[in-house]
Parts: C-alpha cells; structure tokens; sequence
C-alpha cells in the first residue's frame, strides 16, 4: 500500500493510503470515523476513543480539508442527533474526539493558513490557495452551466470540457475533468431533475436517521431509558449509520467522490442501515416523509437554478447546448444571422470554445454560432439556413460531391487534407469562398488548395500564423464578413472572378 503519493501541502508530504488521492482518502475515513460513532453512549469504552484517535491521525495525514469538514459535520449530527449533551459522561467523549483531532492537526502542521487557504500580507488578507480559488471560479461556472441546460444538462463526461470551453476564464488553462463538487457534477451533466432526485433520497436518509437515533419506535422501553439518559444499541447504530451519511454527503461537496466504486462501500453500509430502521419504525410516517424531502430537494435544486441565472446574466455571450455535443453561442443583441463552425484541435486547440468566444467578444458580432463536435466525422451536407460555414483542418474533408451547403459564405481555415479530387463543384460557384492558408504549410497541402480554388472560383488568403495552429494569429485572422479588412500581416494569394451573393 502506497501511504505517501506525491502529493504536497505547505511543504508537508500528504498520505493517499492507497487511494488515487489524499482528497479520496480522507473522504473515505471520514465515513469510517463517523460509522465509529456507533459506540458512543453507555456502551462507550476508552479503547474505543484510542482506534478513532489513530483513524484521527491518518485523516489529518491526508491535508484534505474537505475531509476534515465532513467528519465535523457527522459529530454535530452526532452530537445532535443522540442528545449527547444531556449525559455528562457522553459530553466528554464528543468533546475528547474534538480534542484529540485538533491536538493531531497541530501537530503534523496542518493549521489555520492551511484550513482556510489564506495569507496574511500587511493589513489585508487574501486567498492565495490555488486549489481554493479554481475551486470557487469552476463552481461559479458549474452554476452558469446549470442555467445554460438545467433540464438535460451537457452530457455524461462533459462537464469538464464544457467549463474549459465555454465558461472558463480566457486567461486561464487549469483543466478539469469533472466540477470537483458531486452536486454540480450531476447537476451539470445530467440536469437539475436528476439532482433533485438524489437530493430527495439523501433528505429522507437523513431525516430517517435523526428520528431514529431519538426514537427506536417501542413507547415503553423509550420511556424509561429516556428518563435515565441512556440510549439502546440500536438507537446508536442508527446515529452512527447517519452520521456517516452526513460526512459523504459533506466530502461530496469539496471533491467529486461518487464516480469511485470504493468509496461507496460505506455509504451503501450506512443507507442499508436506515432503510431497515424506516421500515421498522412504526413512529415514522413515510408518506408525508416523503413529501416533505422532495419540497426540500426541489427547493435546493432550485436555489442552483436562480443563482446560475443570475450568473449567467452578467455575461454578454449566452450558450446553449444542443444534440451531438454542439454548443450555440449566442450574442447579447439581436442575432439574426447564423453560422456553423466545425474545429479542428490541430488548427484551435483543445479548448477551441475559448478562441470562438475571444472572437465574437472582439468582433462584438450579433450572431448565434453553433459550434459543433471535431469528431466523428461525415461527410455529407452541413446545416441548412447558415449564413456562413468554419471548417477547420481536417474538417475540410466534408467538401465532397454530397456537399451542398446552404450558406453565403464558406471558410475553409488551415485544411490540414487535400482537396477532394472531383474537380469544379457546382454546389460552390455561387458561394464566397475563401481558403486561408498559413504561410509555413506544414501539411503541404498548400499547393492543392490553390489549385481547387482556381477550379472553384475561390479566394485564397495567406494568414499571419506560421503553422497549422491558427490561434497566433487568432481572432484577426478570421473577419466577420469576407468584404471586411483582413488581418495585420494576412495577404490575399489570388482572387479569381466569381459570383457572390
């Protein structure tokens, strides 16, 4: 087992356990330190505090401070949930496992700067904690994207790649797979009914543990344990069962815990544990339960909506997601006229959503651009009704005998193929058509594209980039309209006679 990966905190070496992180590691004790819980109470013994001060230990070890949240928030639903205030024996046992937690945090290092991610610098105080602040700016663009789609979400697997493309910073290149947060991660990829549904079952869990933890559902015998302060083992399983609940839930929060299969073997014990208390409890009523979780998970979910709204209205471009992966930028101002790029990573990059949004913000161009997936490629017609088509690089291989695009304009950005070889294509005479080129042809495929230009009627035009990678010379590299300016250092090859729309 790998105790020690290479993961580093302020200088201290953090332990993973054998977990592919230190974040995955400490989610998972602090579950295991919640479902501990089961022996507080009258049944509580001191070698019982010495095994949690070890699980104690190897939590602080991790420096994962979502972690360390998590388990506090099990002890206060512990705390609560077993009236543990009530018994002063049973006040010292929560209060010992508080102790002996902050006792392990100072001594490995694990202090105050690193809990909250700040430095002190003169009179002013500032977050300086990188993981703190690209955790706080995806979750700010994890709640614009709920808005964007908050029915289908983007996708399965997507959610990452959104943010990079269409609502990261454009100064930024952090890159995500997932939104570091489960809640925002269905959110996002699924859509906020499916959220709402899990929210639903975790509300009925929970509520189920703090009525069960208070109430084993026998009058008498809970009569008279009530009145000597003592509580029955099953009353404490039960506590024990949501306390840990409550420390998955809280992890979840700070790091996208439920797509790894092993950390779920806890939560699945705690779930198991209060769905047999519900149904064996006669002094809880499932129906308005049930009820009552759902107004609260469609409340919540709720909440993630508005506050997206309200995000999103700050910004001047608007995104819609569509089929296939295609994404729908769409300007502030009215957009009557509509285009369709296909990219290419070779020519944009891997975030080419980032270039097309720097694009339109230079431009300031009223138009909704559909944006649509570099992959699988087919050749055929592109969409109807475009005023104007992108390809990009090997996208270039959808100008076949089947293509017939209805557009005024098609572009043809850094074709990384040959031309097709069918010679004049009629669908293309009463088109503008431009084929712009780098001046160092890396692909070498320069020379042919001349020569189908001069077949079709098209224009050429040598851009300022020096390779395939376009974005050098991007966004002046592309003007909104063929009769507007080129760019700085951009020079038209040829210019044959043509016809245009």
């Amino acid at each position: 087992m790998i105790i020690e990966g290479e993961f580093l905190s302020g200088g201290h070496l953090r332990w993973n356990l054998g977990w592919p992180t230190p974040n995955y590691a400490g989610a998972f004790l602090a579950t295991l330190l919640a479902l501990a819980f089961v022996f507080s109470g009258s049944r509580w013994r001191w070698w019982a505090l010495a095994v949690e001060a070890g699980g104690i230990f190897l939590l602080a070890k991790t420096y994962s401070r979502g972690a360390v949240v998590a388990w506090g928030l099990a002890w206060l639903f512990g705390v609560a949930a077993s009236r543990g205030w009530r018994v002063p024996a049973e006040r010292l046992v929560w209060a010992a496992r508080v102790v002996v937690l902050a006792v392990m945090m100072l001594a490995i290092g694990f202090g105050w700067s690193r809990a909250a991610g700040i430095k002190q610098s003169g009179e002013a105080t500032v977050i300086e904690d990188g993981s703190v602040v690209n955790r706080l700016a995806l979750w700010r663009g994890g709640l614009k994207m709920i808005a964007a789609a908050p029915l289908t979400g983007w996708g399965a697997g997507e959610s990452g790649r959104a943010y990079m493309n269409w609502f990261q910073e454009l100064d930024r290149d952090e890159g995500y797979t997932t939104m570091v947060n489960s809640y925002l991660h269905v959110a996002v990829e699924h859509g906020l009914p499916v959220l709402a549904a899990v929210l639903w079952v975790g509300v009925w869990l929970l509520v189920v543990a703090g009525r069960g933890a208070g109430d084993d559902g026998r009058p008498e015998p809970r009569e008279r344990l009530r009145e000597r302060g003592m509580r029955t083992s099953k009353q404490n399983g039960i506590m024990a069962a949501g306390a840990a609940l409550v420390a998955w839930a809280g992890a979840n929060v700070f790091t996208t815990l439920w797509i790894e299969p092993r950390l779920w073997v806890v939560p699945t014990v705690a779930c198991l544990v209060l769905g047999w208390s519900a149904w064996n409890n006669p002094g809880i009523r499932l129906v308005p339960l049930s009820i009552a979780s759902l107004a609260i998970a469609v409340f919540a979910a709720g909440g993630l909506y508005g506050a997206g709204r309200w995000l999103l209205g700050k910004q001047a471009l608007g995104f819609m997601p569509g089929t296939n992966g295609s994404v729908m930028l769409v300007s502030a101002g009215p957009a009557a006229a509509v285009w369709h790029a296909w990219p290419d990573p070779a020519v944009l990059g891997s975030t080419p959503g980032k270039e097309f949004r720097r694009w339109l913000e230079k431009e300031s161009a009223n138009v909704r651009l559909v944006v649509h997936r570099a992959a699988p490629l087919q050749p055929g017609a592109t969409q109807a009704g475009a005023e104007c088509i992108l390809l990009f690089g090997r996208q270039a291989e959808r100008i076949g005998p089947s293509f017939s695009p209805d557009c005024r304009e098609l572009w043809l950005l850094h074709p990384t193929v040959p031309p097709p070889v069918s010679g004049k294509l009629p669908q293309l005479s009463t088109h503008m058509t431009t084929v712009v080129l780098p001046q160092i042809d890396e692909a070498g495929n320069g020379p042919a594209w001349r020569r189908w230009a001069k077949q079709t009627g098209a224009r050429v035009v040598e851009s300022p980039a020096s390779g395939l990678d376009i974005r050098a010379a991007w966004p002046g590299a592309l003007p909104l309209h063929s009769n507007q300016p080129l760019a700085k250092g951009a020079k038209e090859f040829s210019l044959p006679s043509r016809e245009s729309l």
